[in-house]
């Protein structure tokens, strides 16, 4: 039946038909106008499935996050990336009607309200929901160009953190934290990975974690001893339905073993604190997965190995950690001479060039 929720007056819907999720708005406030709503698109919904012809929009978002997404870490973000794109284009829009100018009308709309990378993500979610509906249910899918939709990003910056800085944010964190943290430092996992890990991910015969990653992508990341010392450490959760997660954090007011939550929340702002107490700016928890990259890539000089690690598919993405291996090359070199003579300290005010122009 049609509902409404804290943020709208008008009613929604949120339907199963054979199998495939229908959501959307049904554009009113009148409930018994909703109810026909509802009933149409019902109708509509089996009328289709029974010809497997052409779904919309807004059946494709819903069909997706029922067959690939519910029950998994990222369910959230895609439930909210879904409700974003429904609110810049039309959910009731054929498939196979969608063009480029949709995706570029939808591009113009959105990167008004939020940055870049954003409105790329949601095009990316966009695109693999359109290619489960072609894969799974035979769709007729519309010939679009994401990447030329996509807007352009701006360099993400590479912020590593110091030895000193290490040590200090560890004295200023609330210990019940410190194997969080400790974990993202030495796997680079982002934040959504490391909350959503599950002790079924965990294989400690094997030695290695499936990490789920962006985009319903996994990896496998390796245990060293290390790494098997901290999971080995860790407390199980006091609360049933919480037991499988690997991380979780203690309630203040119940003491129960509770989610940490990857969005801000009781982390984000203890985190937040630390770093502040610590005498450390601009800094985020990203930049612990940063901080990974510099450190595994000036230890191995693999930048290939560094990008598997990191679970990246384009190595290119991993190339902003290439100064790196550009700084090590410059400190090689300082110990290096053709002549034999050692190595020289050129001050450019005392340059035989300069000198010469005096004269």
């Amino acid at each position: 039946m049609p509902f409404r929720t804290a943020k709208t007056r008008v009613y929604q819907y949120d339907i199963v038909v054979r199998g495939r999720r229908f959501r959307g708005s049904t554009g009113t406030e009148d409930y018994e106008e909703a109810k026909e709503v509802e009933a149409n698109i019902r109708a509509n919904a089996k009328q289709n499935a029974a010809r497997g012809s052409d779904c919309t929009l807004s059946e494709a978002l819903g069909t997706y996050i029922k067959d690939r997404i519910m029950g998994t870490a990222s369910e959230a973000t895609t439930n909210s990336q879904a409700r974003v794109l429904l609110s810049f284009m039309d959910g009731s829009k054929r498939l196979s009607a969608l063009t480029d100018a949709d995706l570029m009308r939808y591009v113009s709309k959105h990167r008004a309200t939020c940055a870049n990378s954003t409105v790329n993500r949601h095009l990316q979610m966009l695109g693999r929901a359109i290619r489960h509906m072609g894969k799974v249910y035979k769709a007729p899918l519309p010939d679009l160009d994401y990447k030329s939709a996509e807007t352009k990003e701006p360099r993400e910056r590479v912020r590593e953190m110091s030895t000193e800085e290490q040590q200090a944010l560890f004295a200023a964190l609330p210990q019940e934290y410190h194997a969080f943290v400790a974990f993202a430092l030495m796997t680079g996992a982002r934040i959504s990975t490391i909350t959503g890990l599950l002790w079924r991910d965990v294989d400690m015969a094997n030695r290695e974690l499936t990490f789920r990653l962006k985009g319903d992508d996994m990896m496998i990341f390796p245990i060293n001893d290390e790494l098997a010392a901290l999971l080995s450490a860790l407390p199980r959760s006091n609360v049933l339905v919480h037991r499988k997660l690997v991380f979780t954090r203690i309630d203040g007011h119940s003491l129960e073993r509770i989610p940490i939550v990857a969005g801000g929340g009781v982390f984000g702002t203890a985190f937040r604190k630390a770093l502040r107490d610590a005498g450390i700016d601009n800094f985020r928890f990203h930049d612990l997965r940063h901080t990974f990259a510099t450190r595994m890539l000036r230890r191995t000089q693999n930048i290939s190995l560094v990008s598997k690690m990191l679970g990246h598919k384009d190595i290119a993405t991993t190339m902003r950690y290439a100064h790196v291996l550009t700084s090590d090359m410059r400190n090689a070199l300082d110990d290096f001479s053709v002549l034999g003579t050692g190595p020289k300290i050129a001050k450019p005010q005392n340059s035989p060039q300069r000198e010469r122009r005096k004269d």
